[in-house]
């Protein structure tokens, strides 16, 4: 698989290839997409494509790097990764990702190693162990701040980090399919708010209180005091 270094330096010509697949494969999937019409939206002959990979497999590949190197990028500049306490940066990225997958007025594209996964993973082991990998990385970034407010804000409270941090990103990839099946992002952003309910319950936090932006740390503050 290509590392974030790799892709970022990748020659002019292979990275309009790579980045015509993340485009379309996310649009249409795997099957859908022809090298035809790849080398057609980045402007490559196909010799141009062969010279670069030697099947769609491997430009599908790169374009998976391509993509959670984008995801990765986005998700260590956003604005929840300033807070100071790890249970406003719980909240915030589910504000983060609501607002990225496009709200309840937008249409999210999906998430292209969701899509790989679900159309790939019975015939293509490679390109199965690369999204499972992907996978992962999601559920430890996540797992990180749930530890963190655990043993800052709820010690006691009976539930494992990593194992809820995976739940997170089984019900984002799945919300995300329901989404586009309904064409319409209400049942994304309605199951990412029964999580934040599912979270509030956890640590404390009235139902009737706000669960977004910043400020959640405080109203678990003054519960312990």
């Amino acid at each position: 698989m290509l590392n974030r270094k790799q892709t970022s330096e990748l020659p002019e010509t292979k990275r309009k290839l790579v980045d015509a697949g993340v485009l379309l494969m996310r649009a249409k999937g795997f099957h859908a997409t022809s090298l035809d019409e790849i080398c057609s939206n980045a402007g490559v002959t196909k010799g141009g494509f062969f010279h670069y990979f030697k099947s769609k497999d491997e430009v599908a590949m790169a374009a998976l790097s391509r993509f959670q190197e984008g995801r990765a990028t986005a998700f260590a500049e956003a604005p929840f990764r300033a807070l100071v306490d790890p249970l406003d940066r719980i909240f915030g990225r589910l504000d983060f990702v609501e607002e990225s997958s496009g709200g309840t007025s937008g249409m999210t594209k999906g998430c292209l190693i969701g899509m790989l996964a679900q159309e790939l993973s019975f015939t293509n082991a490679g390109l199965r162990n690369a999204c499972q990998e992907m996978f992962l990385r999601m559920a430890q970034d996540v797992e990180h701040d749930l530890a963190e407010a655990k043993a800052v804000h709820a010690p006691k409270t009976d539930f494992d980090p990593k194992k809820l941090a995976l739940f997170y990103v089984s019900l984002f990839q799945g919300s995300s399919m329901m989404a586009k099946s309904s064409a319409s992002n209400s049942i994304l952003v309605d199951n990412i708010e029964q999580f934040r309910a599912y979270l509030k319950s956890l640590f404390g936090l009235a139902a009737g209180k706000s669960a977004t932006k910043a400020g959640l740390a405080a109203d678990v503050q003054k519960k312990k005091e």
